[in-house]
């Protein structure tokens, strides 16, 4: 019984401080030189140009997906020739 209570109460212990945690970005809690520092880091422009490849990508794969659904539409001559 009280491996039960103590799992029960970790978890809604767990969950309170997970939501807390993911209301939080983490660049709020930095200071405007360390931000200022993160915009100058080299990696930055590589993240922002991986971020618009990934997202044209999405954007390619979506109009593909779309696309091979038009064609996969039975017309009436499709149904006409079964």
């Amino acid at each position: 019984m009280r491996f039960k209570t103590g799992l029960l109460v970790g978890g809604v212990l767990g969950y309170l401080a997970a939501r807390e945690i993911a209301k939080r970005s983490p660049t709020e809690d930095r200071s405007p030189v360390v931000r200022a520092a993160m915009e100058r880091h080299p990696s930055t422009p590589i993240a922002k140009l991986a971020n618009r490849a990934s997202s044209k990508s999405v954007e390619a794969i979506q109009r593909a997906r779309a696309s091979i659904q038009k064609r996969l539409v039975a017309d009436t001559d499709d149904l006409s020739m079964n």
